[in-house]
This record gives structure tokens, sequence and C-alpha cells, in this order.
């Protein structure tokens, strides 16, 4: 189908001023929804621990009736994730119809491996504006011990490959861990002989099954490390980069050290992806995970149910819970991230701070506050986010 006249004037005004999405305060501009808990893979690090489908997924009906709801509260991007996405292609397909139908772009994240040449037009066909696949080791062996499946990373490749074949846009997922960023700019190498130019570099964050592999995760030295060397490789390559795992704040870093050294990056579809709101972590404020039975969660790395679409429309889970309301208020936060003079546009990754401390109010224990500042990212110089999704 071609996109629809909302959707279109959508992306053309983007192309027209040079911008992501834009919205009001407290609008739910980006949703990823996933569609099943059902997976081909175990992977070792994943943060909703997919593994087989629920009894009680949404069907098709109520799936539309919410992304209805989500669309009158000013949804304008939704992410199809899961589980595997594929693995329930049917519904998917005719979700993404419906959201190019209501002016909202559809993207799906999927590990590839059913990922083939029909099913790639397919998705294109119904609107798909993106696909996201990952590539999370230089080392075949890597990634398939991660993906916890012999042969995952060469589905995945040909995955990109036959994405590219038919024009389907494509971002590269792929995680950062303690004992691999050492091989980013290698691995980075590699995707770009892919055909792939945007980016999507995961933090770990200790969700799910990624509580037990956490002694993987990056020290801060690697952290800094890694965001200094994305920006130098964007200017010197084009390439565009977003940093997902409770680090939104990335695009505004990366923006101040191009302003300094008076480059850009390349005006790419994941721009569509950025927001122009000075919110850092944007977990029930511009954002909320919708669960395969209709649970909703402030964000898929925050499992905090805070109601289910079965049970209440979506505009009173939105404008009602406690816990989005809380979230809401940065003047609620406690210790560091509370007295923080970033506090009201980067608030540290609130899943982060759950996970770790139990209290989804408490301070982010990964904090990237000196970076900012070193970088001349000020408080009032903060105006865009990127999208932090799983």
């Amino acid at each position: 189908m071609g996109v629809g006249f909302r959707l279109a004037e959508l992306l053309f005004r983007q192309k027209l001023f040079n911008e992501g999405l834009k919205g009001k305060a407290n609008t739910p501009l980006i949703v990823s929804y996933a569609v099943t808990k059902a997976c081909n893979l175990r992977c070792l690090h994943c943060h909703v621990e997919a593994k087989e489908a629920l009894a009680n997924e949404l069907n098709l009906k109520e799936a539309m009736q919410v992304i209805g709801e989500m669309a009158e509260l000013g949804t304008k991007a939704l992410i199809f994730s899961g589980g595997e996405p594929l693995l329930r292609k049917n519904f998917v397909l005719s979700l993404a119809e419906y959201c190019v139908d209501l002016g909202i772009i559809p993207a799906m994240l999927t590990n590839g491996l059913l990922l083939n040449h029909s099913v790639a037009l397919e998705l294109k066909e119904a609107g798909i504006m993106a696909v996201g696949l990952p590539i999370d080791a230089l080392d075949p062996t890597d990634h398939d011990s991660l993906r916890n499946m012999s042969g995952s990373f060469a589905k995945a490749v040909n995955a990109i490959k036959t994405c590219k074949d038919v024009d389907l846009e494509v971002v590269i997922t792929t995680m950062a861990l303690k004992d691999t960023v050492h091989e980013i700019p290698k691995r980075i190498d590699l995707i770009s002989k892919l055909g792939a130019d945007q980016v999507a570099v995961y933090d770990l964050v200790p969700v799910g099954r990624g509580k037990d592999v956490m002694d993987k995760a990056m020290s801060q030295e690697q952290r800094v490390n890694l965001i200094r060397y994305l920006q130098q490789r964007q200017e010197s390559s084009e390439m565009v980069f977003t940093m997902s795992g409770g680090q939104p704040l990335y695009p505004e870093i990366a923006s101040a050290m191009h302003k300094a050294n008076d480059t850009k990056p390349k005006d790419l579809l994941l721009k569509e992806f950025w927001v122009h709101n000075a919110v850092g972590c944007h977990a029930g404020i511009l954002y909320f995970s919708l669960r395969p039975s209709g649970d909703v969660y402030p964000c898929t790395f925050l499992p905090v149910k805070v109601g289910n679409v079965r049970e209440q429309s979506l505009s009173d889970i939105w404008h009602n819970s406690k816990v989005l309301n809380e979230l809401r208020q940065r003047c609620l936060l406690k210790n560091a991230c509370g007295k923080c003079e970033y506090r009201e546009n980067c608030g540290g990754c609130r899943g982060r701070a759950y996970a770790c401390t139990g209290d989804y109010l408490e301070s982010d224990p990964l904090c990237l506050r000196d970076l900012m500042q070193e970088e001349g990212v000020y408080p009032a110089t903060v105006q865009r986010f990127g999208w932090c999704v799983g």
C-alpha cells in the first residue's frame, strides 16, 4: 500500500524542517508494542525473557482498538517488537497498514530468522518504514553465543541484505559489552559494508535475563569512550548513531560535538525517531510500552504495570496512572538525580534505577553529567532525545 496522507504529511514536515517528532508534553509520541512473548531465540540478554507465547495475547480487533486510542492521544511512531514479531506476521502486517491509515510511522525490531525476500516485500508493502536487525559481534560465533543459537549471525546478515535488496530501510542494532566494545570500530565497518548506515548501539540494562549477565556490562570509562568514538565516526563517515538502554541524551551530546566541529550528521530516517522535546528519559512522559497481554509499562526496561487496556481505556491509563504521573514530576527524583541540574531534561534512566534499587524514582547509578559538561551540553541547550526502546 502507499503511504497514507496523514503519514505523508508528517514525513514531509519532518523533511522540510529537518527535525524529528514533536508533540505536546505528556503525549505518547513513541510506543513500542511487544506483539508476542514467543521467540525462536533464547538470547542471554533478553530484557523480556522471551520464550513461549502468552495464552492471552491481544487479538487483532483488540490491538486495532488500542492503536486507534494511541492515535487519539497523539502517537506518531509505533515499533513492533516481541519476542519475535514475525511469529505473528499477518497480525503485524494488518496493524502496520492500520498505522499508516492513522498517520503513525510503523517500524519493527526482529532477529531476522524469519525474514526472507517475500516477507521483506510484505513488510514494505504494508508500510513498515524501518526494520531493526541485530549484529552483536564481529565474530559470528560470539553473536551466536549471545543469541543462544548457532547460525543466527548468518541469518541476520542475510536478512539485512534481503531488506536492502527490496529498498526497505534497515537500522542495525548492536550490543556493546565490556569484553566486545573494543571491536565496535570493525563491527561498524562490517555494518557499513552490508549497506546500512544507521546504527543503534545498546547499553545493557539489568532487566529480564539481562540481570544474569550484568558482569558483561561496559564500565563507565568504556561507555564514555564509546560515545566519543561514535561521534568521531559519524563525522568521518556520515553514519548516524543512537544509543538505547538508558542513554537517550546521546543525540544531544553528538549535536554539541557537531556544533563545536562545524559538522552535522547525515539526514537519514533515524532522525524521524528523535523527539524534539527537552526530556531525557521519556518513560511515561512521551513513551510507553504495550505488552502482549495488554499490560502497559512506562518503558520496556521499566517492567512496572500501570494498567491493562482490556480493563481500562488507554487514555485513562495514560492520564491517571499514579506511576506515570510520578515519573512526570522530576522534583520527586531522589538523591543525586533529584539534586542534579540536568534533572528536568535528563532524569537518568528510570529503568536502570528501578533494576538496581527497586525504586523507579531513585538515582540512576550510571551518570553522564561530567561528559555532558565537558562537551558543552548544558541544560539550557538540550532540545531533543533519541528513542530508547526494545
